[in-house]
């Protein structure tokens, strides 16, 4: 199991090497279709996990949970995928960025 495949749960159709390499006459667009839902499902994974850890804080702020070590582990799971996302993003700008400055 690469790196890749336990980081990113929602996205199983990352096999390593082999799944980049089934298609080398993918189109461009191909392409930017598959990362697009790739970070569309990432986003929708850590929203989800934002809301179910907002209600876990407010259940036990509430005192209907008295579970503080999975509430804190909830925030701090979504708290994470949060930083990471905003970092992709942030990276992807970047990359953006720099080829939009590169000169042809």
């Amino acid at each position: 199991m690469g790196p890749i495949e336990g980081f990113l749960p929602y996205a199983p159709q990352i096999q390593g090497e082999s799944a980049l390499n089934e298609n080398p006459t993918a189109t461009p667009q191909e392409g930017i279709e598959a990362f697009s839902a790739l970070f569309e499902g990432a986003l929708t994974n850590a929203n989800k996990d934002a809301l179910a850890a907002n209600a876990a804080a407010e259940a036990f702020a509430s005192g209907a949970r008295d579970d503080i070590h999975g509430t804190m582990l909830a925030l701090s799971k979504a708290d994470i995928e949060l930083r990471v996302l905003g970092t992709a993003r942030n990276k992807i700008v970047d990359a953006f960025y720099e080829l939009w400055r590169m000169q042809v």
